[in-house]
């Protein structure tokens, strides 16, 4: 095995401990949250968070994105980099500031925000922390074992602190606080390991080159977030808190979900990157087959586990209120495939071939769409009028990104595991369906999950799938070396 697909495997692995942190902890502190707050808290927080996230992503204007593709670019040239950094840097800077200051006067301005401005300044936290958000420099540079240790410590501390501190459902606020903890002080280690890759000077910056391809992101970014915000942000005028809270937590389980299975292709892009400007096109298609496949191979067993474990798992860690938020689960389920193809065959390729001006088409569409939708189906269905907006508008994002991207890319005998994906899938299905016969329990959670991972991974290994086969060998190697070091 080369050294970069070692490298690859390693960065996937730490990529993997840090997405699976992610998943986990909102899952472990939601569980412990329910039982402290009311529904109708947990919506306000959340509605809180909701405001605030649109400056957030106004502030840093793309360049997490941006940021990512030209560090990885400048791999080899620490002069570059340090170039390219300082300048992103104060451009986020700059940035930042404008968007904070607005931020302020709306919240002291509109009524029904000043209302709760406490809650808002609090949740108004994350836009200052974004001065200090240069995580893109770390995930250009493929140092994901940086990334998911500084992730793991701060997500234990931030967990630690929440027990300590919200025990009544009367600390809103401190749930609201404990909540930017973690991302507080990934942050500020972020600032003081920069050095380790950049030095930072303010010398001969040319920060013009930059705003043409971030104003495009920019929009494109705006659009991205008025569909995946804006179904909260009406729910507020036409739901009550209550069904926020429902509609946030069968969503927010589907989020950590998706960067699970992005986790798998996240880790391709840089070098991705790199093989289009050295104009490897083999290998640029090779490693974007291999994304493609492995969205799959995640993806379709976390969507039949989600059909048969989400009413049980949902209802006893949350509670029997809680419910709605599995139906919401199962429906937001099949974007686990959707968003994933849509953001590695299009957004990423448009990005990686300097097309990002073309990306803005299909977003625009999507956030037409989810706003059409949300106004149609939110006053009539609610929860699940939100719900189905989001589906209908990612689908079409997806279809019109893929349709742009597929000119720059071939990919490489997908057919096939897509077949052996259907084949597994089916048998694990049938796997679970026997197992639902069992009463409900934990050990028949347990049963489920055994039995259904189990079922799919023997099946594709029965098939011969070739990436399942390849990393399979290479546990067995590993497991081999481990003994005759014994």
């Amino acid at each position: 095995m080369s050294q970069k697909s070692k490298s690859l495997s390693k960065g996937g692995f730490f990529y993997l401990i840090y997405q699976v942190m992610n998943l986990a902890f909102p899952l472990i502190t939601g569980i412990y949250v329910t039982h402290i707050l009311i529904p109708e808290k947990i919506g306000t927080v959340a509605a809180a968070f909701n405001l605030t996230n649109y400056f957030v992503i106004l502030s840093f204007l793309g360049i997490p994105t941006y940021g990512l593709r030209e560090i990885a670019k400048c791999n080899n040239s620490e002069k570059e980099r340090s170039k390219v950094f300082s300048e992103l840097y104060v451009i986020n800077a700059l940035s930042t500031t404008f968007f904070l200051t607005v931020y302020i006067l709306i919240i002291c301005l509109v009524h029904v925000y000043r209302k709760e401005i406490v809650l808002h300044l609090i949740t108004g936290i994350l836009i200052v922390l974004n001065y200090f958000n240069v995580s893109w420099l770390f995930e250009g540079m493929e140092d994901f074992q940086f990334i998911s240790i500084r992730n793991f410590i701060f997500k234990v501390i931030s967990f630690c602190l929440l027990v300590i501190f919200v025990r009544s459902k009367e600390d809103v606020l401190v749930y609201a606080f404990v909540t930017t903890c973690g991302t507080a002080g990934n942050y500020v280690v972020n600032m003081i390991c920069v050095r380790k890759y950049v030095k930072f000077s303010l010398k001969g910056l040319d920060l013009k080159r930059h705003l043409r391809s971030i104003m495009y992101l920019v929009a494109v970014n705006l659009a991205i977030e008025i569909y995946s915000l804006m179904d909260i942000t009406m729910m507020n005028f036409w739901c009550s808190k209550d069904s926020i809270a429902f509609y946030k937590y069968g969503h927010s389980i589907e989020l950590m979900l998706l960067q699970v299975v992005n986790t798998f292709t996240m880790v391709l892009i840089p070098r991705i990157s790199f093989y289009y400007k050295e104009k490897k096109i083999d290998e640029f298609n090779r490693l974007l087959s291999k994304g493609f496949k492995l969205i799959f191979l995640f993806a379709m067993p976390m969507i039949v586990g989600i059909m048969y474990t989400a009413n049980f798992l949902l209802t006893h860690l949350y509670g029997d209120v809680y419910i709605v938020s599995a139906h919401i689960l199962k429906l937001f389920s099949i974007l686990l495939i959707i968003s994933p193809v849509g953001y590695l065959l299009g957004s990423r390729v448009m990005l990686v071939t300097g097309n990002e001006n073309k990306m803005i088409i299909s977003v625009g569409i999507g956030a037409a769409i989810n706003l059409v939708g949300n106004i149609i189906m939110i006053p009539i269905l609610g929860e699940y009028g939100a719900t189905i907006a989001s589906l209908i508008s990612e689908f079409t994002v997806m279809i019109i990104y893929v349709n742009l991207g597929k000119k720059y890319f071939k990919l490489i005998s997908v057919k096939e595991t897509l077949i052996k994906i259907g084949i597994s899938s089916s048998v694990m299905a049938g796997v679970l369906f026997l197992c639902s016969y069992i009463s409900d329990s934990w050990l028949k959670l347990g049963i489920q999950i055994i039995a259904g991972a189990s079922s799919y991974f023997v099946t594709m290994l029965l098939l011969g799938e070739e990436i399942v086969m390849t990393y399979f060998k290479m546990f067995i190697s590993k497991i081999r070396v481990l003994k005759r070091v014994k």
